[in-house]
Order: C-alpha cells, then structure tokens, then sequence
C-alpha cells in the first residue's frame, strides 16, 4: 500500500521534548501503515537524534549539516518524503490520537482544499495539564488568522467547530498537498526567511493560485512552551522582533502588486505594534503601552531592512509568485480588511474564569 503521508518533524537542541512529540505521532487513530515519520535534525548539541536513532527505530532520521533554519529544515524533510501530503510539526508539540486523521479530512473530502492547519492550547490554558497527560481532543482551542491590523490572532472555538478559510497558515501543524508544488514556484516554505513569517507567506502563496487554506480546530494539539508576557528586550528578542517584522513586509512585498502592497501598507506599519493588545488579559495597562510603543520601533526597523536590503533579493521570486497567481486586484486587501481585528477572542467567555484562577 503506497503512503499516504510523511510527518515532518524540524529539531534542534529540543531533547527535553521530542520523544513526546514523536511518541504522540506514532500513536494516532489512523492506519499506521499509511504514514511516515521523517525527522530533520538541524545538528542539534543535544541528545535530540540519539533519542530519535535508539528510541524510534522507525522513524527516518535526516542529519543535516548544521543549523538549516525551520523552512530549509522543512524543505529538506521534503526531500525524503514519499507521500503525497506532508505534513509540518513543530518538535515542542504533544498531539492527541485524533490530530492527523482530523487534518486529513478536509483534504479527502473537497480536492481543493491543498493546505490545512490545527488549532492549539498552550500551557496555562484551562485544563491543559489534565488534557495533555492523557492525550485528549480538548473541549476548546485556539486557530490563528492574520487580521485587519495584519495582527497573527488567535480564535477560541470549540473543536466540534467546522473548518475556517484562513490567509495564514499555522506552521507549527499544517498540512499540504505537495501536488502543487510546480504552481507555487518548485518549493513549499521559503527557506530566506530562516524563522517568522515563513508560515504566512505559504498561506499567502496557495491563497494566491485560488485554493482553500483550512483552519481544523478538530486536529487541535497541544504546545508544549509557554506564553511569553515578559519581553525583556534581550539581545536574541531584538534580533528576532526584527526578523520578524522585516519578513512580514517581505510576504507583502513577494505576494501583492504594486498597488495593493501599497494599500495593505499602513495596516502593516501601524497595526503590526498592537501584537499586546491581542493578548490583553495577560498583560497589564502600562504593560501594553510600553511593549506596543517599543514594538512600533522594530516594526519601522523591519520595513526599513526589507525595503533596501531585501526587496532586490526578492525580485524574481515576487515575479513568480504574481505571475502565478490567480487571484484578481486587492484580493489581498479586500480578504484583510474583512477580518476582525482585536475582538479579544484569545480565550471565550465561559473560560475565563478557569483561567483567571490559573494566573491568580
């Protein structure tokens, strides 16, 4: 019986959780038989490949030669897949038996559907622990779509909920039909952007040929590193919000004609700094005030570094990706204006309350 899909697992350095994350994997309600498990290891200094190689016998293990990055580590687990699918899994992740069957059903049901992606809990949310220790479908989760603020958000819903068309694509479980790989330029993740945003540009890239991106909140899984509410603007932090803010000017840049680039440009420059605000309920008033100020620093500092040092080296893949793509004018624009923005849906009503005694 042929494949019908390889499981992508990117480590590095990540020992503490990759035997969870693979043992969750191999332990799905779905026939064995018909999926692989490929795990990249981006030379990690850890025990991380050992514990695959002695632990996982069945996995396939690819070295790489160093630190490749998430995309590269992506595309490089691509190479040795042999299913039409793959699917992408962060190592940090702990997954119920129900996850992969759930992420496969939209796909088997509409021949459209080319991209899928899981909703998340993370710890601290309501029942997380309880849920997590006996590898449960959670009552509730958490999808992410960018917003009217060009804002990644997160959505509350049950996990009963139906499959939501999304822009963004949640990298840390998604899906993909590999079939469409030649229309979308010959690769899946764009391997400059090393880390953040990757993800974005991808749901970007398959919106754009005219296909469906799915949120599943049904293939919920489980994320193993906490919430971040300190912030300290460390040296690695600088670095990173300013990867980040200049990788999202690059996934406009690459996936928009001139005009609706310029369009979206002020929801990028101006709402990309409230990233707090989402969050609302973890952070106090002076809090998000400071850290939204801060934020609009980097936010220039990253347009600024993608216009003169990035935009050149993006050129021809812009070129492609808008001879490509099917979509007509403002598209984009339209689909971005359309989405709520800062509705405060990180947690629903009805568990609030769980979680406020959570952070006392």
């Amino acid at each position: 019986m042929p494949l019908r899909v390889s499981v992508i697992i990117v480590s590095f350095n990540e020992e503490r959780f990759i035997r969870d994350c693979v043992s969750s994997v191999l332990d799905q309600d779905f026939p064995r038989q018909d999926y692989e498990v490929i795990v990249v290891d981006n030379a990690s200094k850890d025990r991380t490949p050992q514990i695959v190689r002695d632990e996982f016998p069945s996995v396939k293990l690819a070295p790489a030669s160093g630190n490749l990055g998430l995309p590269a580590g992506m595309n490089e687990g691509l190479k040795h897949a042999q299913a039409p699918r793959v699917v992408m899994l962060a190592c940090d992740t702990c997954v119920p038996r129900t996850w992969l069957a759930a992420l496969m059903r939209p796909m088997d049901e509409d021949p459209t559907v080319k991209v899928t992606h899981a909703a998340m809990v993370i710890p601290g949310d309501p029942n997380y622990e309880e849920n997590l220790k006996a590898r449960a479908t959670p009552s509730h989760a958490a999808y992410h779509e960018m917003s009217r603020l060009s804002l990644i958000e997160p959505h509350w819903v049950p996990t009963t909920a139906a499959p939501v068309p999304t822009l963004h694509v949640a990298g840390a479980s998604a899906a993909f039909d590999t079939s469409i790989l030649p229309e979308l330029g010959g690769y899946m993740l764009d391997n400059d952007f090393f880390l953040d945003c990757d993800e974005v540009d991808f749901g970007f890239r398959v919106n754009s040929l005219g296909y469906k991106v799915l949120a599943v909140p049904a293939a919920a899984y489980y994320h193993r590193n906490p919430f971040n509410t300190k912030m300290t603007f460390s040296r690695p932090l600088i670095r990173r919000l300013r990867r980040l803010q200049r990788n999202k000017a690059l996934c406009f840049y690459k996936n928009m004609h001139t005009l609706e680039f310029l369009a979206c440009l002020p929801l990028y420059l101006f709402g990309g700094a409230l990233k707090p605000l989402v969050y609302g309920e973890r952070f106090s008033i002076v809090q998000r005030i400071a850290y939204s100020l801060g934020l609009e620093a980097f936010v220039w500092l990253g347009f600024l570094t993608a216009v003169f040092g990035w935009f050149p080296r993006f050129a021809d893949k812009r070129r492609i990706s808008l001879k490509n793509r099917r979509r007509p004018p403002f598209w984009f624009f339209k689909q971005l204006m359309s989405r709520p923005a800062l509705e405060n849906k990180a947690v629903p009503a009805s568990l609030r309350p769980a979680l406020e005694q959570l952070h006392g």
